[in-house]
């Protein structure tokens, strides 16, 4: 009925804060929580929730979910994980060169730890098979595209157009993956009186007493519709039988109206309307 999922928004709102924090500078709340909870080891998203305050154990709840919708700005390196974070591609190395992770020895390195401009400092517990050569001269060649700068790495929200994190934007991508459903807030913003609304919205969630959800609920001998012997449904009655009948016995009546006079001046117009009525 309109009413938003409360454990989803609340998340929503909880992640809020991790485009707070990186956008407060020099705060006292920032300050406590940088050093309380060693968020620049390297970034808060990777910030253990032992031992902490059930708000920030909340905030680093809703930042799982949230840190799917951002990717990072590299500046310097120091804060985006090499393999976990996702800065290069639409998700993280680890998941492009799965082969290649699971053998590495360094799997929380920063960026500014593995790649010095040159070389790519990465070590593996055993040689690199012929098969996986080729993802390693990939993986070169995306190093090699690194720019550092002296600026801090930023987040970017991937969902907003303005690459600002907002409360709707993730909720409709938890709620409706991404897809708003287009029947049932059309349904509110109708000029009727309420009980359509309400009969509207019980028909678009398939809640009326037809006779096939009143099988559910109890033994029904005879589940046919009355006017054919199909099984009668919320999509049978409003668009097989009732809602089309009387939609093009409408229809028709109208059309007769507004026509019947032209109609009845040409050859054997009346006895086709007569037809066409009966």
């Amino acid at each position: 009925m309109g009413v938003p999922d409360l454990r989803n928004l609340n998340m929503c709102l909880l992640a809020s804060w991790i485009q707070r924090y990186n956008l407060s500078d020099n705060v006292l709340w920032k300050n406590i929580v940088y050093y309380k909870y060693r968020t620049h080891q390297p970034n808060l998203f990777c910030c253990p929730n032992y031992g902490t305050s059930p708000f920030w154990k909340g905030v680093l709840w809703a930042a799982q979910a949230a840190r799917l919708g951002y990717c990072w700005k590299v500046g310097n390196g120091r804060k985006v994980r090499f393999w976990k974070d996702m800065w290069f591609g639409g998700s993280s190395l680890a998941v492009q060169y799965w082969p290649l992770y699971v053998i590495n020895n360094e799997k929380g390195i920063t960026i500014e730890r593995a790649w010095d401009g040159v070389n790519l400092k990465l070590t593996f517990r055993r040689a690199i098979p012929e098969r996986l050569m080729l993802l390693w001269e990939e993986l070169l060649q995306i190093a090699s595209t690194i720019e550092f700068s002296d600026n801090d790495d930023d987040i970017i929200w991937q969902y907003d157009s303005k690459e600002k994190y907002s409360v709707h934007s993730p909720y409709s991508v938890v709620s409706f993956r991404g897809v708003t459903p287009v029947y049932v807030p059309a349904v509110w913003k109708l000029i009727i009186p309420p009980r359509i609304h309400i009969f509207l919205w019980l028909l678009s969630r398939n809640k009326l007493l037809t006779r096939d959800n009143l099988g559910e609920k109890r033994e029904l001998q005879d589940q046919t519709c009355l006017f054919c012997c199909e099984i009668e449904s919320v999509n049978h009655l409003s668009l097989t039988v009732v809602l089309p009948r009387r939609f093009g016995l409408r229809f028709l009546s109208l059309w007769i109206k507004r026509w019947g006079k032209i109609l009845n001046r040409l050859p054997g117009g009346g006895s086709a309307i007569i037809r066409m009525k009966s």
